[in-house]
């Protein structure tokens, strides 16, 4: 039986289909929670949806760590997979693009954006410096503040600090994505 953590180097097709395939099935997932949605009950506020989200995270984690190491050899995928995130997020914000379905994409996006958060601060960790240092815990503190606000709190505020921090911090990782794995390389080799 072939191992599930082996080391999987995908081409640019396979890594694009990926993160499409990411995108998808938690945009279902996020249009699935509708069933859990009442009129008179906030989201955040009821349990079953608040549950229901578990699915989201678990999908966002499996997908985005997959890809990120299945894309060693084509790290321009992460880079154009964070810019298109960028851009749906602003999108999102500021136009009226997406319509009814808005608050699903805001679903899809806030589990992508928290796993993220975790993949950008190993790989600042890692990196050693201080300044990358620095860089991991703000990472993380944005991380924490999206999974608070989306799925306990919902505070419009928070929404309207995050939602523009959130689109910069997306167009910072792509800058860096492809980059990520040159230092990697050069310890190793």
């Amino acid at each position: 039986m072939r191992n599930l953590f082996c080391r999987c180097d995908l081409n640019g097709v396979q890594a694009t289909a990926g993160a499409a395939i990411v995108t998808i099935a938690l945009f279902a997932w996020a249009n699935g929670s509708a069933m859990f949605d009442r009129p008179d009950v906030d989201s955040v506020a009821n349990p079953l949806w608040q549950v229901w989200q578990i699915g989201a995270l678990v999908i966002a984690f499996a997908g985005v760590w997959h890809l990120w190491f299945g894309t060693r050899r084509v790290s321009w995928v992460r880079s154009l997979a964070l810019g298109v995130f960028a851009l749906t997020i602003f999108v999102n914000t500021y136009t009226g693009v997406f319509g009814d379905y808005s608050g699903e994409v805001w679903a899809t996006v806030n589990p992508l954006f928290i796993a993220f958060c975790s993949v950008s601060a190993l790989a600042l960790w890692r990196c050693g410096c201080p300044a990358g240092r620095i860089g991991a815990g703000i990472v993380v503190i944005l991380g924490i503040v999206v999974f608070v606000n989306a799925y306990f709190v919902d505070n419009g505020v928070v929404w309207r600090i995050m939602d523009p921090l959130m689109t910069m911090a997306a167009l910072t990782w792509a800058a860096g994505a492809s980059r990520s794995n040159v230092a990697a390389h050069e310890e190793s080799g």
